[in-house]
């Protein structure tokens, strides 16, 4: 089945950062200024933005950190992620990424510029500058957590002046996310037409991460609870584990626990499943054999085997393009599958989850536990439906699986529980390296999984030579430290 997604409109006109480019071209900024006239033109600005975030969010910003993190390796470009190094190949990749994330933000600045003065519907109007709102408040989330505080743009690059900018606080930058997942919320709509648009409900999960990656408990809980109390979600029903391809597989459009999710289909693929599929392998059409998991991983040591997820995420044998069954190296003897296309043609259709409904809920129990200094029933429950899924039980019904009262851990044990219980719902979508971080468990969890002491360098990644130089406010004294 061919995925319908919303079109992707380049606006190459526009100005990504190279002084050179805006010396040449003195005329685009009269150009982009005469080009937005109608609501068509509108809508055009908007999906523009998804490019570059499909292409540095999805493709190559969020499954670097599967080698990072504590249940897997990986080899080839990514091994020096995996022995928490930084060389020269690795820098180039980040600066990339880096650069591809501001290209984010300057689509939604411009949006945010020239949409306004068209005459359009407001209602409609509005919903599309939640949208960029929202769009560049992921960036900047991104950015804000992988190197710290960042230059905050707010307009778009039409000139060398708007090269410019200081590196802002960590808080500064926090601040003007959540101002615009404030106004996302309030402005987006609470139903889409097209899969893959986000929602009021999709500003309310991101503020929700946003309020919990910076310890405000009943923030956190609270803005959790109302994506959950709005009853919009539900959590997609497993039986076995296949089931689990109704929400990562390469045909499933969108699903009822599907918050916000970047869109691909097999004539737009992504790369996902190449980085995790082997060369020979019928899980994808290229593969790369990138990343990979060790049984004394003590994460996937530990994972029972009758969760579900354990058996849908992890392999240790295959299919070949043959259809032959070829076991895992003993090196490398565990694989990911949660994002495998057995059925590409020519590219692998996987969309890439931002958010699910399983984010309010864990969310919300962290969160509700920590401001209470134990665990809530509220927020066991929410615990609980997570996890009965992942057994194959109904999420809404108490069942064997259960976590109780009686025998939950409280306080920082408590936290631990719903910590383990994201990390293997969570598993390769880019969520466990940031988990380690915000809760200062990073070198302790590396150590104790690898044997490996993460330098304090390695925490953040380097600012780009080319900003340095590029922007008069930045200097080599702003760069990270050990960079």
């Amino acid at each position: 089945m061919q995925k319908n997604i919303f079109p992707i409109f380049s606006l190459l006109f526009l100005i990504t950062g190279c002084k050179k480019m805006l010396e040449e071209n003195p005329d685009d900024r009269l150009f982009t200024a005469n080009f937005y006239q109608t609501a068509t033109d509108a809508n055009s600005a908007i999906n523009a933005i998804y490019n570059p975030l499909r292409t540095d969010y999805a493709a190559r910003y969020s499954y670097q950190f599967t080698a990072m993190e504590d249940y897997a390796s990986a080899q080839g470009a990514y091994l020096p992620y995996a022995l928490y190094t930084m060389n020269g190949s690795t820098i180039a990749k980040t600066d990339n990424i880096f650069e591809g994330f501001y290209e984010v933000i300057n689509f939604s600045n411009v949006a945010l510029k020239y949409i306004p003065p068209i005459a359009m519907d407001s209602t409609t109007k509005n919903s599309l500058l939640g949208e960029a709102r929202f769009l560049r408040a992921l960036a900047y989330r991104n950015l804000v957590i992988s190197w710290g505080g960042v230059p905050i743009r707010s307009e778009p690059t039409e000139s060398t002046t708007a090269l410019a900018g200081k590196r802002a606080s960590v808080s500064d930058v926090y601040n003007f996310i959540i101002s615009d997942l404030q106004f996302a919320e309030t402005n987006l709509p609470s139903t889409q037409i097209l899969a893959g648009k986000p929602t009021k409900w999709s500003a309310k999960t991101m503020l929700a991460d946003v309020y919990l990656t910076n310890g405000q408990w009943a923030a956190a809980r609270d803005k959790a609870d109302e994506v959950i109390s709005a009853g919009v979600y539900s959590l997609v029903p497993v039986k076995q584990a296949s089931d689990f391809a109704l929400i990562f597989g390469p045909t499933a459009v969108t699903s009822s626990e599907d918050v916000f999710s970047l869109k691909y289909s097999r004539t737009n693929g992504s790369p996902m499943a190449s980085y995790y599929a082997m060369p020979n392998s019928a899980y994808a059409n290229v593969g790369y054999g990138t990343f990979f998991g060790l049984t004394t991983y003590p994460l996937l040591q530990n994972w029972d085997k009758n969760d579900l997820r354990y058996q849908f995420d992890l392999y240790t044998s295959y299919t070949d393009k043959s259809g032959n069954i070829v076991k895992n190296s003993a090196t490398q003897p565990i694989r990911f599958g949660k994002f495998e296309d057995p059925g590409y043609a020519p590219g692998n259709g996987n969309d890439f989850p931002v958010y699910r409904y399983p984010d309010a809920l864990l969310i919300y129990a962290e969160a509700a536990g920590q401001a209470a200094g134990a665990p809530t029933a509220l927020a066991l429950e929410r615990l609980n439906m997570v996890h009965r899924r992942a057994y194959g039980y109904n999420a809404t019904t108490p069942s064997p699986v259960d976590f109780t009262m009686a025998t939950a851990p409280t306080g920082p044990s408590f936290r631990n529980l719903v910590l383990q219980e994201r990390a293997y719902e969570f598993l390769c979508e880019g969520k466990r390296w940031f988990d380690l971080i915000r809760t200062g468990t990073v070198k302790q969890v590396i150590q104790n999984a690898k044997g490996i002491a993460i330098p304090d360098y390695f925490l953040l990644f380097p600012i780009p030579q080319q900003e340095i130089d590029n922007n008069p406010d930045i200097g080599p004294q702003d760069q990270n430290p050990g960079y």
